[in-house]
């Protein structure tokens, strides 16, 4: 149908992508903490919690595209799974920033009379189930994207919209987390042994923040599933080429520009992630400012959500290679500044936040913004489309990085002498916080732009690609999935060509079905 989205439904849609993005928000900067400094868990326990979930995460969301695919209702294929996880992912988050064991005191520290062992299981449990259940909610949600509308045009404008709602719920995250948390820590220099904040007052801090958290995730989608319909015919199910787990993995990792693309996506991204993770702790056990957090990590987003702009004019300036390299460039200075901030050096590390906001903005912009070259590219090479199954292991295989590098993080932070219930720790854990957020980092960041050289598409082979692409008539096959026409080989030959005949160029005219 080609009647306009009105405004109002592109709203509805839009704030569907709030819940994820404060909910990952709250668990990437505040679990670690909760999981550290009031539930009690030892690192390694916090390290297994962490790396299992996400890689539960990574696992779940191609099963969850598979089962949404083969959903058929009066609702629709997406809006269902929306709706009615949201009642059960809205019950584990609050769960999951719950302790249901009551503290006792004991020799001057508080102590739960429950074994760590126990309190493990059950962190462990809730949060695979929440990230399953999250991924309810994130995968349909993408893909209506798709069923809303038929107009490119309003598919560019919802996705503006919602990338403006899913800016505005990190941004919320922080604060509300923060709103209830930031009274609750020290500053990490105390005399006092421990946090002069009882553990019940911190678990009840913890608590008001999930429930208002829960409230928004709640409306979120009520407000996206009664405000959108999926418009029928508009995404054509024909039969695809599926492909298994194993024999993908063989596909993409055998296209060396996506392996560059990805890689280069992958070793940023565990830099990121490990430095994200221990910002907390290294706010309040290296620089002793442990209270200023939720300002320090405000001050960083602002910064990398406000700089974006200016990333895409370097993208237009210089191409997207370049302003890749630019943006990791920065980290590097940012990551060395975490090895010799001195204490108490309030002022500076707001300086900090402001450049890592600046690098950090790369991050969310330009991994997503190569990866439509490179699925181009291999359009031209291999005659066919598997644009979902890059799209997916793109995903899969930095969850899955992700929850090795939050896990071994934890694991240092236990070797360091990290001890639970005190506010001021030993030095060594100050040491190993530094450690975790400099040189690891700055060898990743190293290696991330060694990949991203050895990435082939630059800018004047990305032109020639969009050239190309956009100089074939496309019309469609439903009965196959297969480009058909006269096609290099090679990725070497889509660098742009000095000169070309007239002959060649009539020659280039191939249609193209799919």
């Amino acid at each position: 149908s080609n009647i306009p989205l009105p405004f109002w439904r592109k709203l509805c849609f839009a704030i569907g992508g709030a819940p994820y993005q404060i909910t990952c928000t709250v668990i990437g900067f505040f679990l670690n903490i909760f999981l550290l400094e009031v539930a009690l868990l030892k690192p390694r326990y916090v390290s297994i919690i962490l790396f299992s979930g996400n890689a539960w995460d990574a696992v779940t969301d191609p099963l969850i595209g598979i089962f949404v695919q083969k959903t058929n209702t009066r609702w629709g294929k997406m809006r269902p799974w929306i709706i009615f996880s949201a009642p059960f992912a809205c019950a584990t988050y609050f769960f999951l920033f719950y302790v249901p064991w009551e503290p006792a005191l004991v020799n001057g520290f508080e102590k739960y009379e429950s074994s760590e062992g126990v309190r493990f299981m059950y962190y462990l449990l809730i949060f695979c189930v929440f990230q399953g259940l999250l991924s309810c909610l994130h995968v349909p949600y993408t893909s209506l994207t798709m069923a809303v509308t038929s107009q490119q045009k309003e598919r560019d404008q919802i996705t503006f919209m919602r990338m403006g709602l899913e800016t505005t719920g990190v941004l919320l995250a922080v604060f509300i987390q923060g709103l209830f948390v930031s009274d609750t820590r020290c500053d990490g220099d105390e005399d006092l042994p421990k946090n002069s904040t009882s553990i019940e007052t911190q678990k009840d801090a913890y608590i008001n923040g999930s429930i208002v958290v829960v409230i928004i995730y709640m409306v979120c989608c009520i407000t996206t599933f009664f405000g959108t319909r999926e418009r029928q015919g508009i995404v054509d199910v024909k039969k695809e080429d599926h492909k298994g787990f194993f024999s993908g993995i063989k596909l993409v990792f055998t296209f060396k520009p996506y392996v560059w693309a990805s890689l280069t996506f992958l070793f940023m991204t565990i830099a990121i992630q490990i430095a994200q993770s221990n910002v907390a702790l290294f706010c309040t056990h290296t620089i002793k400012e442990g209270s200023e957090l939720t300002k320090f990590i405000l001050v960083l987003l602002v910064c990398a959500i406000f700089s974006m702009p200016l990333w895409q004019l370097l993208i237009v300036k210089f191409g997207k290679k370049t302003a890749y390299a630019i943006g990791m460039g920065l980290m590097i200075p940012t990551f060395m500044t975490q090895l010799y901030i001195p204490a108490h050096s309030k002022a500076l590390y707001y300086v900090i936040m402001v450049f890592a906001g600046l690098s950090i903005s790369v991050a969310f912009l330009l991994p997503w913004s190569v990866l439509p070259d490179v699925l181009d590219l291999y359009m031209l090479e291999k005659k066919k489309r598997h644009d979902a199954l890059f799209y997916s292991f793109y995903v899969f295989f930095n969850k899955l990085a992700s929850g090795i590098a939050l896990a071994a993080s934890q694991i240092a932070l236990e070797f360091g002498g990290y001890v639970n219930g005190k506010c001021k720790q030993p030095d060594s854990v100050g040491y190993t916080l530094r450690m975790l957020m400099t040189p690891g980092p700055v060898i990743l960041v190293v290696i991330a732009l060694w990949c991203l050289y050895m990435y082939p598409i630059d800018e004047k082979m990305r032109k020639s690609i969009k050239e190309r692409v956009q100089n074939y008539s496309v019309k469609l096959n439903p009965n196959e999935d297969i480009l058909e026409g006269q096609f290099s080989k090679s990725y070497d030959s889509f660098s742009p060509q000095e000169e070309r005949s007239p002959s060649e160029d009539r020659t280039l005219d191939t249609e193209i079905e799919i």
